[in-house]
């Protein structure tokens, strides 16, 4: 049986751009490793950038302060090596900058660069490993920036007591026949993949199983190390590992934060314990956090209207920056029940989030007076709706502009999906928490959280009333929408899953309620376009994962 090395796995958080922040980070966290004798240093792709830096890469001097601040590194390590994830490049030899849009000067620039893996020995940088396969699917848009390696790179790197290490980047481990048999081929006993890898519900199993195949097929020990933390929308839940090589699972990190983890011996194995719905929860609360503190603020806004959407947001809200950073403004207008102004107050103290109650019925009057004149003759309707979201967007981000609050949009998955949001609206705020999350699972999250907390800290009466938008006399969503369990069924077989709707159809779903809510979809993308940044929960949100173009005739 082989054995892996003492390995401290360094599952950081970085923050994108922030080089300097990065490399003081690694630093710290390598003299912490250092006290327990370890005889090896590892941590996540690109942690000196963040991942993913993006355009940041189309910069020179990012480029170069991020090579400087790699010696900076490598001058404290010792003996025992240090592999961070980084970007190596070559000199430009032509010119040292160019302009974008001037293909002319584009094609003359010799620049190469690749997402690497540096090898930090003795105080200096010894070499760069080179990722392999680049991702450009969902997500992901490697290639638009990054150099691929040869799949016969040599990827192998001597510790101090003869372990022989094969190092791959991220996507290089997924590829069935990739650069792991390479390694193991020229005399690798240990396999390390560094990853800054998406979380998304039910990836950790189909994460879990895949390495484990991985290191069955090469008849050798593996370790992963993840990156943890936030980065707009993308979510990193970290969950790094070591699997012995007949795959089983020896030793797991910690989920959804940073943690210094020491391995130094095998052991039975253990068996890592799965809560899809708490996984999610935990998601959620890391993005918010992170989103919030990583681009400077400390409280957010947001509207409570005694509906479960507002209701998880909330709670949500407070889970992740401590209820005294969170302010709830209930905003009820004459089309709002006394129960759900009721439960919406009984949320807020509940939660004990600051509350401030603020009526629009005389805005929401004067407004109507104010075009009355152009509004004659027509009946009312979605236009006089709408002037009602659109008066509690602009309260909101009054507060937000005032106080310097980042204002939560609370809208789901399932409502952006067919455009019942309104635009500048209950859409209108700086991040959609609950953007990916369809409403099925909205009530799945709201009660797990109620049994996390013992306790019905969103009420039973938000819980158990049919959802209404309340913008008109008795309306509730079942009125326009067909039961959630349906639409959210449709969702997703149409976006996550690409079906057409004839295979939809014949898989069950009404042939009238599948067309329809397929031309909802499609007809609301500008919508969308102009939504808060979505954090990413599902195998395909909303965002920059699926680009779909707005001016569209095509019928699936």
């Amino acid at each position: 049986m082989n054995t892996c090395p003492k390995t401290a796995i360094c599952q950081i958080n970085p923050v994108v751009g922030d080089l300097r922040a990065n490399s003081q980070k690694i630093i710290r966290w390598i003299g912490e490793a250092y006290k327990h004798d370890v005889e090896l240093i590892v941590f996540p792709e690109l942690c000196l950038t963040g991942y993913p830096p993006r355009d940041l890469l189309l910069k020179t001097n990012f480029l170069e302060e991020q090579r400087r601040r790699l010696d900076e590194i490598a001058a404290v390590v010792g003996n025992s090596p240090v592999i961070v994830g980084c970007v190596d490049f070559a000199a430009r030899t032509e010119t040292q900058g160019y302009n974008l849009y001037d293909l002319s000067a584009r094609a003359s620039v010799k620049r190469q660069l690749w997402n690497s893996a540096a090898v930090l020995r003795n105080g200096k940088v010894e070499r760069y490993i080179h990722k392999t396969y680049l991702p450009d699917y969902d997500v992901f848009d490697e290639k638009r920036y990054f150099d691929s390696a040869s799949l016969g790179q040599d990827a192998i790197v001597k510790l101090e007591n003869g372990t022989k290490l094969g190092i791959s980047i991220c996507e290089d481990i997924w590829v069935e026949h990739g650069p792991s048999e390479n390694m193991k081929a020229k005399g690798a006993n240990l396999i390390l993949n560094i990853s800054a890898s998406p979380f998304y519900a039910r990836k950790f199993k189909s994460r879990l199983d895949l390495l484990a195949q991985r290191a069955k097929e090469a008849a050798l020990p593996l370790i992963y190390v993840n990156s943890a933390g936030a980065q707009d929308d993308l979510l990193f839940d970290g969950r790094s590992l070591v699997m012995a090589e007949d795959g089983k699972l020896l030793a797991l990190a910690k989920g959804f934060e940073e943690d210094l983890f020491i391995y130094s011996t095998q052991n039975t194995g253990i068996k890592p314990e799965t809560d899809e719905t708490g996984e999610i929860w935990l998601a959620l609360k890391m993005g918010i956090r992170d989103y919030i503190h990583k681009n400077g603020f400390k409280k957010v806004a947001l509207g409570v209207s005694g509906g479960i959407d507002s209701a998880l947001v909330a709670a949500l809200a407070a889970d992740a920056l401590g209820a005294e950073n969170v302010l709830g403004l209930v905003m009820p207008s004459q089309y709002s029940s006394r129960l759900a102004l009721k439960d919406a107050l009984l949320l807020t103290n509940n939660l004990r989030i600051k509350t401030e109650p603020i009526p629009i019925d005389d805005l929401f009057l004067a407004y109507l007076d104010t075009l009355s004149d152009y509004f004659a003759g027509t009946s009312h309707g979605i236009a006089e709706q709408n002037i009602q979201a659109r008066i509690r967007g602009n309260l909101l981000m009054a507060f937000a502009n005032k106080f310097g609050y980042i204002t939560l949009a609370t809208g789901n998955k399932s409502e952006l999906a067919v455009g019942y949001a309104t635009l500048y609206g209950d859409m209108a705020g700086g991040l959609a928490p609950i953007g990916d999350v369809p409403k099925t699972m909205v009530y799945e999250l709201a009660n797990w959280f109620n049994n996390r907390e013992g306790t019905d800290q969103i009420p039973s009466g938000i819980l158990e009333r049919p959802p209404s938008a309340e913008l008109a006399p008795n309306q509730r969503d079942r009125d326009d929408l067909p039961p959630y369990e349906v639409l959210d069924k449709i969702l997703e077989l149409y976006v996550e899953q690409d079906l057409s709707s004839a295979e939809i159809i014949a898989q069950g779903m009404d042939e009238e309620v599948v067309h329809d809510i397929i031309n909802r979809i499609d007809r609301n993308e500008h919508k969308r376009r102009q939504a808060a940044l979505i954090l990413k929960i599902t195998p395909r949100a909303f965002g920059i994962g699926r680009r779909m173009p707005i001016t569209n005739h095509y019928k699936a």
